[in-house]
């Protein structure tokens, strides 16, 4: 059962109430942290009041992370073996043969961010980040300075950067670079793949920032430069690969099994958010474990499963998704448009979905305030996933039910069993 009160979950109030006006935390985010998005649209994007889980409740968000991630995870891999499941995603023929090289080179290693929503019966999962996840700067750095700016009551649950770079270091066998690459064109793809380099390096591996043109056949392996690759984290969409000169290389390294991937190509299927209308339109061949995982995830359908009637007289009900739409982009909550608004974007989504590009439609979650020193606030709540097992936070506040890049991220803590509640 989830706790009524409303300490289950809250904020905390430190003793500054602006603890990144002290130059040295405000340094260290960008510096030690290499955040260097720290404000978006002339506000902080970031801040050090602590989020404080009740110990019931942090059950109850892993439990419902590792649950969503297990169910869409096992809905996804029949399409490694069903074309006809295959060929609902959409996806390009490059995409499909990256995902495949995976597969078939037993290369299965994932780093997954589950979206949870707080609502009034406990946390859903409304989506899964798996092919390449962010937030890796936030969920290490503020639990630290939240902590060197007074706060130590609370236990910091998040390990995600120590268990991912022990992960990249195992899979290397001991031979090979591992290889960051990414989108050189963006500071918030560097800002991550940077902070990854650094702790590799301090744990003595070999770690390189590359673009993903830059690997090379060489063998039967993949090389940057002089130096062979065993290993590539990847920061950078799968889909955004399409049409690479070196693709066939990458491919033929993944599926031998000479190069391992995080997360692996074959992730791009959990990535959509398609996979959540799979798991329920198929829920009679689930097993009875992963049938009762279905709670938390909201129901969800294929936009052409859902008649426009039905999607316009209900539009409070509905939130519109493109199936590879990241970072909150083409996300449509019915509740916060107007009808006009509304029929627009469902036409233009229809649109595109007759033409191959995948969109879903999602049942709006009803969220419950989370009560912040900035006011009442609305909780989406990022859980990591590594190889199945939760392993750390990634929270953000909204005023509103949709989270995106400028809604405000805030550290994690799980209050001890034994601390009393003010």
């Amino acid at each position: 059962m989830i706790e009524a009160s409303t300490d289950a979950i809250r904020v905390a109030a430190l003793r500054s109430r602006e603890p990144l006006a002290n130059p040295l935390f405000e340094q260290a985010l960008s510096r030690r942290y290499l955040i260097f998005d720290a404000y978006v649209s002339g506000e902080r994007r970031v801040d050090l009041h602590p989020l404080i889980l009740s110990p019931s409740v942090h059950q109850q968000a892993v439990e419902c992370a590792e649950t969503a991630a297990r169910v869409v995870t096992s809905v996804a891999e029949r399409a490694h073996q069903d074309e006809a499941e295959a060929q609902c995603y959409g996806f390009s023929n490059d995409v499909r043969r990256l995902a495949s090289a995976s597969w078939n080179g037993q290369d299965h290693s994932t780093l997954y961010r589950v979206d949870l929503l707080w609502g009034h019966s406990g946390f859903r999962a409304c989506e899964i980040n798996a092919d390449c996840p962010g937030g890796h700067n936030e969920a290490l750095g503020l639990p630290l300075l939240s902590q060197a700016a007074g706060f130590w009551s609370g236990i910091n649950p998040t390990t995600v950067i120590d268990r991912l770079c022990q992960q990249l270091i195992d899979l290397t066998n001991q031979d090979g670079a591992i290889a960051l690459v990414y989108a050189t064109a963006y500071a918030e793809d560097l800002q991550v793949c940077a902070l990854i380099q650094r702790e590799l390096q301090r744990r003595g591996a070999t770690a390189i920032l590359a673009p993903p043109t830059a690997l090379r056949r060489k063998g039967k392996g993949l090389w940057i430069g002089k130096q062979s690759v065993s290993v590539l984290y990847r920061y950078f969409p799968t889909e955004y690969m399409e049409g690479q000169r070196n693709l066939s290389a990458i491919i033929d390294a993944v599926a031998s099994g000479h190069v391992k991937t995080l997360s692996n190509f074959a992730a791009i299927f959990p990535q959509s958010k398609l996979a959540f209308a799979r798991a329920h339109r198929n829920k009679d061949t689930l097993s009875a474990h992963d049938q009762q995982g279905l709670c938390f995830l909201p129901q969800t359908f294929a936009l052409s499963d859902v008649p426009l009637a039905q999607l316009v007289s209900e539009r409070p009900r509905w939130v519109l998704k493109r199936a590879l739409g990241r970072v909150g982009e083409e996300v449509f909550v019915g509740s916060l448009l107007r009808e006009p608004d509304w029929i627009q974007v469902l036409d233009r989504a229809q649109t595109e979905h007759s033409q191959g590009e995948v969109w879903i439609v999602q049942e709006f979650v009803p969220q419950r305030a989370v009560q912040t020193p900035f006011g009442p606030r609305l909780l989406t709540l990022g859980a990591y996933v590594l190889n199945g097992r939760f392993c750390g936070y990634f929270a953000r506040l909204t005023t509103d039910s949709h989270a995106s890049h400028n809604a405000l991220c805030l550290p994690v803590f799980v209050r001890s069993d034994s601390e009393r509640e003010p």
